[in-house]
Formats: structure tokens, sequence, C-alpha cells
């Protein structure tokens, strides 16, 4: 996966500082995920970048006292929360791991399931066929990734101006690791034939993302989204505050009796072996 040491460091330590607020935020969309990955009772799981472990229990749950869960992610300061949640539960295990290269041994799952785990990958083919080989001959795949930025505005529209301020990123390439490598339907497809799967089906799911208030979105959207990063490595007071200002008059857009409101955009991607 892209830059272990960044989710082991930084990455992961900001992760977890913000868990709850980013599981409440996925939480509605996960409940897609669970409806069309369909775990069984007594089926055999793989949570592919499993996080603090919410999926992995729900999944824990789905296949009962016979079915068994892994759940692997290559950040250790997010899986320690995972496996404190996770302790009393029988049926589950965590294991620090890189889902791309890891042996996980040979038709050993029915299910592969990953929640946003599998867009990070320096070589998704290589990712896709090893995480294959692990999958029981008739197994399946699911899992949920961002369509494009453009598309995902709760991202798309306060970046665009915080960059307004700070120095803009460079472009990235489409096909890089990161939140939006797989957007591109036509590309995951051929990557996941190409690693030997079939049956490839790409369901859209729009979802508008929710909280309670302009406060909230924006120190969450300035801790996790892709102005953060910069922000905290300029540790500059003056140009956060100006950089705060202008994305909470943009937030006030989004604000209604309900919270503030913004788009965000997914495709459930499953496929079989």
């Amino acid at each position: 996966m892209h830059d272990d040491d960044y989710w082991q460091e930084d990455g992961g330590r900001n992760w977890v500082a913000n868990i709850d607020a980013t599981e409440a935020l996925l939480e509605p969309l996960s409940v897609h995920l669970y409806e069309r990955a369909a775990a069984q009772p007594g089926e055999t799981v793989l949570d592919i970048g499993c996080g603090g472990g919410r999926t992995s229990l729900e999944l824990a749950s789905s296949v009962g006292e016979r079915g068994t869960v892994l759940g692997v992610d290559v950040s250790g300061p997010i899986l320690a929360v995972a496996h404190e949640r996770g302790a009393a539960v029988d049926n589950l295990e965590f294991r620090l791991a890189n889902a791309e290269t890891a042996n996980l041994g040979a038709d050993r799952f029915d299910l592969l399931f990953s929640r946003f785990g599998v867009m990070f990958f320096d070589d998704p083919l290589a990712a896709f066929t090893n995480l294959r080989r692990s999958l029981k001959p008739g197994g399946r795949i699911a899992f949920l990734t961002w369509r494009s930025m453009e598309e995902n505005p709760w991202l798309s529209a306060p970046a665009a101006v915080a960059f307004e301020i700070l120095p803009p990123p460079e472009p990235p390439d489409p096909a890089a690791p990161g939140p939006f490598s797989l957007a591109d339907e036509l590309r995951t497809t051929d990557l996941l034939e190409a690693a030997g799967f079939n049956e490839v089906s790409h369901t859209p799911v729009n979802h508008e993302m929710h909280w309670a208030d302009v406060d909230s979105t924006l120190n969450y959207l300035l801790n996790m989204g892709p102005a953060g990063a910069m922000l905290r490595e300029a540790d500059d007071p003056d140009l956060e505050q100006r950089v705060r200002t202008a994305v909470g008059d943009l937030l006030n857009k989004f604000l209604t009796t309900d919270g503030v409101r913004m788009q965000s955009a997914v495709w459930i991607v499953t496929a079989s072996n």
C-alpha cells in the first residue's frame, strides 16, 4: 500500500484522533456495502484496510460463531484501536499486514471485503492478484471506493477554496495511489479482470455527508481533507485563519436547518472468483 511510514506515524495518529467522527460519517455508506457483500453465517472473511475495526466487528457478527474474520491494516496506531475493540470477540483476529504483498494463504476466504481500503496499492494489479489467490473458488470480493473528486464536492469544493490561499499541489496522476485511484470504472474493471476476477459490477451510490454545524465540518475537513497536511506543515496561524475563514464561508452555503450537508459519490464494486 501507499506510504506505509505515513500510516505508522502522523497519518495513523491523525486518523485515530478523528476516528469517531470519520466512522460516524462513513457508517451510512457502510450499510450499502454490508448489504452487497452479504456476509453469511459460517463464512471466512478478510477485511482489507480494516482501520479501527468497526467493519470487522460487523462482519464477525454476520458470520457468527461458525465463521471467522481477519482484519488487516498497515497502520499500527489505528490497528491498536481495533485490537482494543475486538479483544472479546472470539471469531475475530487482527493482523498488521500489507494486503498487497502479504501471504494470506490460498483458497482461504469466502469474501474479501473493504471499505475504502484498496485505493492505496502501489501496484494494484499485483495486489488484486495476491488477494484473489487467497479467495476460495466461487468466492467474491466487495469493496467501497470513491468516484471522481469532481463528483465529491464535500472534498473538492473546500479544497478548491483552501488552495486559492495555499500553494496548490501538483495535479495528481489519476492512477497514482490515493483516494480516487479506482474512480474510473473501466480501469478498475480491467484491473480486476486481469487479476483473474470475473462478473465485475459497479453500483453507484450517492450520499449526503452530514455534520452538525459549520464549526464541526470545518474542523473535520481541515484535519482530514486535502489542505490539512499542508496547513500543519506551514504552522502559520495567520495563514490557517485565512483558510478557515474562506472555507467557513463556503460551508455556510451548505448549511441547512439539519446541519451541513454535502454530496458524496462512491462505487460499490463486486466481483467473483
